[in-house]
């Protein structure tokens, strides 16, 4: 081998190797924007540090103070958040909204239910619902299976007693996934 094979050869290793270590040292990842009602969400906050400020998540957000809940959901690596409107609450009767709104266990359980490992964006969900004869079924947090159905072009979430939740904006990033933004509630198997 003479000597200019072997520089050339040193010099390619040298470049691939400073190539590959820049991937890993940088620390700059492309942060996304997107804005909904005037709340904006962005890729490098936790889901609770982006619905904090939404003024329509705040029945949500108090449910998200309970620590183990809120760790639960940001230990996940990838997960996607089906996010549940303060209107969802609201439409409910005040009695009923109380009795779910006073009982830790049943909103944990709920919140749960609307979790789905993975980053499952709107158009990976409306590709499975086509493959599978219109509807699908996601594992979720809770270890239930939430269905997903496309209604005239609408996506939207069906629990086992057949109640529906329209998913009014989908495709927003939170630190560790997606989340879309869901108006109607809809419970755990024999959660009411």
């Amino acid at each position: 081998m003479n000597f200019k094979n072997a520089f050339f050869i040193i010099f390619i290793t040298f470049l691939g190797i400073q190539a590959s270590a820049q991937k890993y040292l940088s620390l700059d990842t492309t942060e996304v924007k997107k804005e909904w009602e005037g709340s904006n969400f962005t890729s490098t906050k936790t889901f609770a540090e982006n619905i904090e400020e939404a003024p329509q998540f705040s029945i949500l957000m108090n449910i998200l103070e309970q620590d183990k809940l809120r760790q639960a959901l940001e230990k996940e690596e990838m997960l996607t958040i089906f996010a549940i409107t303060d209107s969802a609450f609201l439409e409910l009767p005040k009695k009923s909204r109380d009795s779910i709104l006073g009982d830790p266990e049943l909103t944990t359980s709920i919140v749960k239910h609307l979790c789905v490992p993975g980053r499952l964006d709107s158009y990976s969900l409306k590709a499975a619902i086509k493959k599978n004869n219109g509807i699908i079924f996601l594992a979720t947090l809770e270890g239930e299976k939430l269905g997903v159905k496309e209604v005239n072009g609408q996506l939207e979430l069906i629990d086992s007693e057949k109640r529906t939740a329209k998913i009014v904006a989908s495709d927003f990033n939170h630190k560790n996934g997606f989340f879309h933004i869901v108006e109607g509630l809809i419970f755990p198997t024999s959660e009411e």
